[in-house]
């Protein structure tokens, strides 16, 4: 799921962390760079790639 991720915001590679308020698990991520907070699909090349175009 977060293989290839990168960050829609600074364009970090590396693997951003999930986000859980109280322990639960939001599906969303976190860039590790720039702490940019998007739902998982955010963080896929391909989705990127539709929004651009």
């Amino acid at each position: 799921m977060r293989a290839g991720a990168v960050c829609p915001q600074c364009g970090s590679e590396k693997t951003p962390i999930k986000e859980k308020i109280m322990g639960q698990d939001t599906m969303d991520l976190i860039c590790v760079d720039c702490n940019h907070i998007g739902w998982w699909k955010d963080f896929q090349p391909k989705e990127q790639d539709k929004v651009d175009n």
